[in-house]
């Protein structure tokens, strides 16, 4: 299984940390005190701790949840239908997480937070060796495209759900949606595209925003077809192997390189 996390409210915490709850692939869980830019202030009750060590009854509400909203999208899953796979009583998902929105907003940053320390954990490995060297345009991009398409595709956890998850985040266009959202992706935004700028000097800091913007884009898109029907594949007549975790990465990432280079020579 793959690691996920649910984060306690910044305002119950010492600043600049907030706490995480970190489930392994053993289902222990381990307290991580984590930087204010990579939490979010999802709320989340102390009851939950001990049967998040025991992988128990929160562990299988939040994880019954990501399946369905991924699969049904958030408006079309009830309740009662969470409590059902789960095999919990309807009560027991108030007593956990309260509302809907609270469960929903647990359901995002837990299938994006992951992804986001690996995100950062690559970049820091290249942006650290660039002490030394150059900072190369094709590191900053591979250390944002690689750890999403390897979870994506590869993954075994609740992180193969992160295309869908986001697009059904950004689709919904509710405020409770959008603050979780933008808690746990903007800050490593700005991270990238302060590292993106150093990598093309050239290149206008506005045109890093929006290749950013459009990496992201091209990422979602291409992983949620590699989730459903493969259409790339049928329209292509198989020239373009969209169950290739290889191909995917180094078409993105030469395509997206390209495109800031582009602007660069402007």
């Amino acid at each position: 299984m793959a690691d996920s996390a649910l984060v306690a409210p910044s305002c119950l915490l010492p600043k600049p940390f907030v706490l995480s709850i970190w489930i392994n692939q053993t289902g222990e869980a381990r307290l991580l005190s984590m930087e204010k830019t990579m939490g979010t202030k999802v709320a989340l009750k102390k009851e939950l701790r001990a049967d998040l060590t025991e992988g128990g009854t929160p562990q299988r509400i939040l994880y019954s949840a990501i399946e369905l909203f991924a699969d049904k999208g958030f408006d079309q899953v009830t309740v009662r239908d969470i409590a059902e796979q789960a095999r919990v009583n309807h009560a027991a998902i108030s007593y956990y997480f309260g509302t809907k929105e609270q469960l929903i907003k647990h359901a995002i940053a837990t299938v994006i937070a992951p992804l986001n320390e690996q995100r950062i954990s690559a970049l820091n490995a290249v942006t650290k060796n660039s002490s030394k060297r150059k900072l190369k345009l094709e590191d900053v991009v591979r250390a944002m495209i690689e750890p999403t398409v390897a979870a994506c595709m590869e993954g075994t956890g609740v992180q193969r759900h992160y295309a869908r998850m986001l697009i059904l985040a950004f689709a919904l266009r509710q405020p409770f949606v959008e603050e979780v959202v933008s808690e746990q992706t903007d800050e490593v935004a700005s991270q990238f595209v302060n590292a993106l700028a150093e990598a093309v000097p050239g290149c206008d800091r506005a045109d890093m925003y929006w290749g950013f913007d459009f990496m992201v884009g091209s990422m979602l898109h291409i992983l949620l077809d590699t989730s459903r029907n493969h259409r790339l594949r049928r329209i292509s007549g198989g020239l373009c192997d969209t169950s290739s975790v290889h191909d995917i990465t180094e078409q993105l990432v030469s395509f997206v390189v390209a495109g800031f280079r582009a602007k660069s020579k402007k």
